[in-house]
Order: structure tokens, then C-alpha cells, then sequence
């Protein structure tokens, strides 16, 4: 039986959406059970991990309905995993939604289709701050929880010990240009025994580094595998989305901030709480909360171990068994 995975992809959107549905499709890839294949609507983005499955691609100002339509008909689908992007604005969703039920489609909604868990089996909230007890009158199964995130983990995680070598990530597209200043704000700052990794998202411009550098830099261009960088960095500085969570599942001493205003405001106030990571509120306060992690090793075990126990369990392969229990029960 074939899986049809949906997402937006794109400079201003990032590729968030596609990197939850790529780590779903390769537990199905693992189990055999399932055949998963992308429909993608936005920019060209090419990866080595999407080259194992059947892609089809099309704009963003393509029909949303008419082309779902189309690949239905064309191909034999049981299920379809939509991860859309929160301001979609496409016209009638609730309607598509209900006339795929009624051709007997099982439809599993991401993160931003709560509103419509009356009509999804499956709505799947990844994130630790959702709470279910206010869609207590959902139809279908609701999930959240640390348990819910989406994300792949290839690597075994290790005891965290202090060392010299940061991680720093803006994002798949960095949407603020963080680039433009950040680098020369921790050149100048951090210890110049310091080790530094920017990683440049797949839709991001190069970062801007001084002209003479104090500290030892490395640009990493858009790598096929971020964990590989991961397990292999000391402390991380990183923006909040999907990334901080692949961060955390490795244990790393991490510096977590949005640079998207309010956004994430009360996710971030919630997180602090959780003593998994420094939380603040923009890049001048990551940079000194980054040298106060650094010089404090047991503030960074703490949250080492708390991120290990929090992200102890795979989202993915909890979401791949309510899926599969799904169709058996049809």
C-alpha cells in the first residue's frame, strides 16, 4: 500500500515541513509496510535522502485541490500525511478534506490542522507545549507530547563532555539574516580558542565573516546530514523549529532564541521551564548565554541529561504504529 506525504517547501516557509515528513518516510522505508511518496509544492530542493522515494513536485501557485486530485486518480494511495505551512490560506481545505474521507482516503494532519481533527484520523502535534485537553471534543486521535516530534536519529548518543567546538544554526532559509551580523559579533566575542561551525541552510545566503578572522571558522553548505555535525559539536547556538529538536535528542548543550519576534514567545517561556537548554530572546543574549554554558560544565550536563531524557522516545516511529494501526483496522 502507497502513503502520499504533502508539504510546502520554499524560501520564506524553509524546509521543516519536508524534513518531518522525511524522517516518517524513512521509518515506513525501514518497516516495509508502507510505500511513501512526496508531493512537494514550492522550490527545488534537492537532497540525497528524497532520491529513495517517488517525488512529485509542483509550484506553490499550482491548484492545491486539482493536483491532489490528479495524483489520486493517477496512482493507488490508501493514506495521505499533510504537513502544511500554517498561513497555507488554500481555499475550502475542510471541503477537500471531507470529500477525500468520503472516497475512503485515512488523512493525518501536522501540526498546523488541529482545527480540523473532526474530520483527520490522525491530527499529530509535534511539540511539548500543545494541549490536547482543549480539543477534548476531536473525532480522531489527537497526539502531542515529547514523544510526538519528528525527527530521524542516526547516530547512538554519548556521555557529553566540555570542549571547544560550537554548532551554530540559523535555519534552512534565515529568514532575519542572522548572517549579515552574527558572525562578526561572535568572532569578536567568544574565546579564540573556539572552534566555530556555521551551517548555511539549502535557501540561505553565505554568512558574512570579518575580514580577519580571531577564531577558527568552518561554513558548512547546506550538508545532506545535520546530525553528523551534531554529534560531533560541543555546545550548539541555534534558532527555534525542527533543528533545536534533532539538537536535543543528542544531548548537546544548547542556546535556543527565535529571531522571529513574538512568534514563539510563549513556546520559548514554556521551554525555559524544562531545563533542557538556555532559552532567550535574541542574538545578543545567545551569544553571552553561549559563553556562560561554556564556562559552566554543570549547568551543561544538567541539560544534556534532561534533553536526553525528554527526546528518550522516536516521534516518528510512534507516528508510523498509529498509522499502521490505522489501516489494519479498516
Amino acid at each position: 500500500m502507497k502513503i502520499l506525504l504533502v508539504c510546502f517547501v520554499s524560501p520564506k516557509i524553509g524546509v521543516g515541513h519536508l524534513s518531518r515528513l522525511l524522517a516518517l518516510a524513512q521509518v515506513f522505508r525501514k518497516n516495509n509496510k508502507l510505500v511513501p511518496e512526496f508531493l512537494i509544492f514550492g522550490s527545488f530542493f534537492k537532497a540525497k535522502e528524497l532520491s529513495n522515494f517517488n517525488i512529485h513536485h509542483f509550484s506553490l501557485e499550482d491548484d492545491f485541490k486539482f493536483t491532489i486530485e490528479n495524483i489520486l486518480e493517477a496512482d493507488n494511495f490508501d493514506s495521505i500525511v499533510f504537513d502544511l505551512y500554517p498561513k497555507h490560506n488554500i481555499d475550502n481545505l475542510g471541503e477537500i478534506f471531507g470529500q477525500l474521507k468520503r472516497h475512503n482516503f485515512h488523512l493525518i494532519g501536522i501540526d498546523s490542522l488541529v482545527d480540523y481533527c473532526n474530520i483527520l484520523d490522525i491530527s499529530w502535534v509535534p511539540s511539548f507545549y500543545f494541549d490536547c485537553d482543549k480539543h477534548q471534543d476531536c473525532t480522531g486521535l489527537l497526539r502531542s507530547g515529547w514523544d510526538s516530534f519528528l525527527i530521524q536519529k542516526r547516530f547512538q548518543h554519548k556521555e557529553w563532555i566540555p570542549g571547544s567546538k560550537v554548532l551554530i544554526l540559523t535555519g534552512g532559509s534565515d529568514i532575519s539574516s542572522l548572517g549579515v551580523a552574527l558572525p562578526i559579533q561572535l568572532d569578536k566575542l567568544l574565546d579564540k580558542n573556539i572552534e566555530l561551525h556555521w551551517v548555511r541552510g539549502p535557501f540561505s545566503d553565505a554568512p558574512i565573516l570579518p575580514k580577519v578572522c580571531r577564531l577558527n571558522w568552518t561554513i558548512h553548505d547546506a550538508p545532506e546530514y545535520l546530525d553528523e555535525l551534531i554529534v560531533q559539536s560541543d555546545y550548539v547556538m541555534t534558532v527555534f523549529g525542527v533543528s533545536f529538536f534533532e539538537v536535543l535528542q543528542y544531548g548537546i548543550p544548547t542556546v535556543v532564541f527565535s529571531p522571529y519576534g513574538d512568534k514563539d514567545y510563549n513556546e520559548l517561556c514554556a521551554l525555559s521551564k524544562e531545563s533542557v537548554a538556555m532559552v532567550v530572546n535574541n542574538p545578543k543574549l545567545a551569544i553571552e548565554g553561549l559563553i556562560e554554558l561554556m564556562n559552566n560544565d554543570e549547568l551543561a550536563k544538567e541539560y544534556s541529561m534532561n534533553a536526553l531524557k525528554k527526546m528518550s522516545i522516536n516521534g516518528a516511529k510512534n507516528l508510523s504504529k498509529e498509522i499502521s494501526s490505522l489501516i489494519r483496522s479498516k
